[in-house]
């Protein structure tokens, strides 16, 4: 099913898989503003819809996390992030945290964080590590606290 970022139903779907985080194009349900893909749930199969300002994230999780040039010393760092293949990246503030993970504070958020894709950061052109999105232990749903009451 199809919500938006308040809770409420917009459509039926013929499968989650059908779309992807940031999708504009083929939602159904009708809306006088534009609507974008702002989350999936796949334990729900819910697709969650939203505004354009509802993809902008600022802080996120990576897990699986691959060091290659980073202390491990648990020490804070000021990096650059790749959200995307072809993203030019942007600076943030990467904490390691326990069992792979890490926490990325962006320095300017950034739009359609995807959970399922990689995170590279950077010191310059030197690779220091990378590791997959993920949503946080506390968040069920990317989108904000306006829904994840509804999915917990």
């Amino acid at each position: 099913m199809i919500y938006d970022v308040d809770g409420n139903f917009v459509a039926e779907h013929k499968g989650i898989e059908l779309f992807t985080i940031g999708q504009r194009k083929g939602l159904p349900g009708g809306s006088a503003r534009p609507r974008y893909v702002v989350d999936l749930d796949p334990e729900t199969n819910r697709v969650i819809v939203g505004e354009v300002g509802d993809l902008v994230v600022d802080e996120f999780e990576v897990d699986r996390v691959n060091w290659i040039e980073l202390n491990r010393s648990n020490q804070v760092a000021h990096v650059t992030v790749k959200i995307r293949y072809n993203h030019l990246g942007t600076a943030a503030t990467l904490t390691p945290l326990e069992n792979g993970r890490a926490r990325i504070r962006l320095h300017e958020p950034q739009k359609a964080v995807t959970p399922g894709q990689a995170a590279v950061f950077y010191n310059g052109d030197i690779v220091l590590g990378g590791g997959w999105i993920c949503r946080s232990a506390t968040e069920r749903i990317r989108c904000g606290e306006r829904v994840a009451p509804m999915l917990a």
